[in-house]
């Protein structure tokens, strides 16, 4: 496996937009994006001690860069209306948000479905509300690989190269994993590189500039990429579509206060109530958020059946290390 640093460096070098380096040791620390950098007089908005500010982690469905400008609009709504700071945290990857959801050092996570589920199995997290886009509740994997690969169909992609996102991505990694289960009978070593991209808009950009053959991405971020930069997709084919599972949501560690996490539900859910939540949902491309339905997530859980929930633990941030 490659690590991210060093595929990030890779994107930079075939004229990708981001920025990595390949050299040094990644922090395992909290990282708070200033999504309030701007707001120099934020302390006087809103009310409260440092004991009392609220901390959210966004897990890395898109890149940092694109999760600044999709998420901070959102994230001053939720200051105003709750009354409370909010502490932004980024982690590289799923399982370290789930890690600080789980000791209760963040308060509410916006998170990868897979994440959901084995968060409510091991009881650190509550669901509060899940977007509804263009009428739907779900969203799905997509196999995408770039048109000149000679990938047409899944048996293509015997001994070529392929980036997964996350170890713990339900669209990014699971979803295949259950594909080539099912019909081929193989797992990742079907494949004769793997990469983990840790975000899926980065999984694209890799297909697009050939850095490898496939990948497995989230079907909204790769609808609202086509949608915005058509050229992007250009030279990229979704050959499968996977089958349809609950939209990631917003939830809450179990360690929460029940006071704040039923306010900040509420602000959620009541959006379409007022014109500046309105305005913002359509902003994120959203009709809404509503409540989770357990039962649209059964479909992960089939999957992580049928694999074996061992291929999700912690080595897979050892196997990215290798090659």
């Amino acid at each position: 496996m490659i690590d991210r640093r060093c595929f990030l460096g890779m994107l930079l070098l075939s004229g990708g937009a981001v920025l990595a380096s390949c050299t040094g040791s990644a922090s395992r620390e909290s990282e708070p994006i200033p999504l309030f950098a701007e707001r120099e007089d934020r302390e006087a908005m809103v009310p409260g001690s440092e004991d009392g500010v609220v901390k959210v982690a966004f897990a890395a469905l898109v890149s940092p860069q694109e999760s600044f400008y999709k998420y901070q609009n959102l994230v001053k709504y939720l200051e105003e209306k709750i009354g409370r700071r909010i502490e932004v945290v980024r982690r590289q990857t799923y399982q370290e948000v789930n890690d600080l959801l789980g000791t209760g050092e963040v308060d509410f996570g916006f998170i990868c479905s897979l994440s959901y589920v084995m968060g409510l199995d091991e009881g650190t997290l509550a669901g509060i509300a899940a977007p509804v886009i263009a009428g739907s509740s779900f969203y799905r994997s997509y196999l995408i690989c770039r048109s000149d690969s000679g990938c047409n169909m899944l048996e293509d992609l015997e001994g070529k190269t392929f980036a997964f996102t996350d170890p713990l991505s339900y669209t990014g990694r699971l979803s295949m994993l259950k594909l080539l289960h099912d019909q081929v009978g193989a797992d990742e070593d079907y494949f004769r590189e793997v990469f983990y991209t840790y975000s899926h808009d980065s999984s694209v950009h890799a297909v697009h500039l050939g850095i490898v053959d496939a990948a497995s991405v989230d079907s909204l971020v790769y609808e609202e990429l086509a949608a915005a930069q058509s050229d992007l997709v250009g030279n990229v084919n979704v050959v499968y579509k996977g089958p349809a599972a609950g939209m990631p949501p917003v939830v809450a560690s179990a360690r929460a206060d029940d006071g704040l996490r039923e306010a900040f539900q509420r602000v959620l859910l009541d959006m379409t109530d007022d014109d500046q939540g309105r305005a913002i949902l359509e902003g994120l491309g959203y009709d809404r958020f509503e409540e989770p339905e357990d039962a649209n997530y059964d479909v992960i859980r089939e999957a992580l059946q049928a694999v074996g929930e061992s291929v999700l633990d912690e080595s897979g941030t050892e196997r990215q290390m290798r090659g």
